[in-house]
């Protein structure tokens, strides 16, 4: 196993400070009034983390990019986090994170239209946010090459990756943001599983799907690619799913239904999987995580390594249930239509 060179080092260094940029997203798309001050905002709230905390501290996979680079040498891994410190980007200030989420953290989690827009809202911020981080950070570095050095390749080619997604989600962040501003919420759809059991895995994410869970194409990606958001939230101390998404946007639509149809004893594997396979935003109780199987760990964590891969596209099996990592009993499935 070759260590990471200290021009490595350096590069690490230099793309981890411009993903790690401060700006209130609320402001470059609509809203003024920051109050100057950019906090470093929960994904997942500090609440929810509590219930399945283990002396302060969920159990995650690292995702800044120095042990990144460490694990793809050794093997990717999770280990303690403080749930201070776990699932925060800097992407709004204190005021416009305070009053745009206090439906979320001030009231308990019903799914109104409000809270689901809101929970939607909240994981495109994140996809927004890591996606146009990732395009400024990759342009930065190729401009450091001139057009015929070869090293320049690998980084024209993320930000040509990043870019796409980007557009797509700041487009429908927008969308989303623009019903908030008018306190209109009839444009939500979501699905939301509800389970019985004790919570160990909390999740958030916006992803574009390019397949349904059972290998069906749904989309390409593009500039006008539909996104869905993944929520696996504890509400009334019990496990819930939600997937939210916008009127219209059949292939989300078209792919929570595929979730929603397959035998209630596979759900909670196939959203543990995604889970892994999509979210940044990923966390359990680390009891939980020691009980699985050491080979149905390395699976799992064997998808959040393929996921970091920077030309990595899912194929159409790459969701599909593969075995058992456990049943939280499905006992119930709503539509928000």
């Amino acid at each position: 196993m070759k260590p990471i060179t200290p021009t490595q080092w350096g590069f690490l260094k230099r793309y981890q400070r411009t993903l790690d940029s401060k700006e209130c997203l609320s402001k470059r798309f609509g809203e003024d009034c920051c109050d100057g001050r950019i906090v470093c905002a929960h994904m997942i709230p500090r609440s929810q983390l509590v219930q399945i905390a283990e002396q302060g501290h969920v159990h995650a996979v690292p995702t800044r990019l120095s042990p990144i680079a460490q694990m793809k040498r050794s093997g990717f891994a999770a280990e303690d986090v403080g749930i201070g410190n776990f699932s925060t980007l800097q992407c709004f200030c204190a005021r416009h994170d305070k009053i745009l989420f206090a439906p979320l953290e001030d009231v308990a989690l019903t799914f109104t239209r409000e809270q689901l827009t809101l929970l939607h809202y909240r994981a495109m911020a994140a996809e927004v946010y890591i996606r146009g981080n990732a395009e400024d950070a990759a342009v930065g570095e190729a401009r450091k090459y001139l057009s015929t050095d070869p090293r320049r390749e690998s980084f024209y080619e993320a930000f040509q990756i990043q870019s796409l997604a980007a557009v797509a989600a700041e487009e429908h962040f927008k969308r989303t943001e623009k019903m908030i501003n008018l306190s209109r919420y009839d444009e939500i759809r979501a699905a939301i599983i509800r389970f019985d059991a004790t919570p160990v895995l909390l999740s958030v994410c916006a992803f574009r799907p390019l397949y349904d869970v059972i290998g069906t194409k749904l989309q390409d990606f593009s500039e006008e690619a539909a996104y869905i958001g993944m929520h696996i939230l504890a509400v009334d101390k019990r496990p819930a799913v939600v997937f939210t998404w916008l009127k219209a946007q059949k292939p989300s639509q078209r792919f929570a239904k595929s979730f929603c149809l397959q035998p209630y004893r596979q759900l909670t594997t196939l959203a543990v999987q995604m889970a892994f396979e999509y979210a940044e935003h990923t966390c359990m109780r680390r009891q939980w995580w020691m009980s699985i199987s050491k080979g149905r760990r390395a699976n799992l964590l064997n998808r959040v390594e393929m996921a970091n891969e920077a030309a990595f596209i899912p194929d159409e099996d790459f969701l599909s249930f593969e075995f058992l990592i456990d049943d939280w009993k499905c006992r119930s499935i709503d539509f928000v239509k």
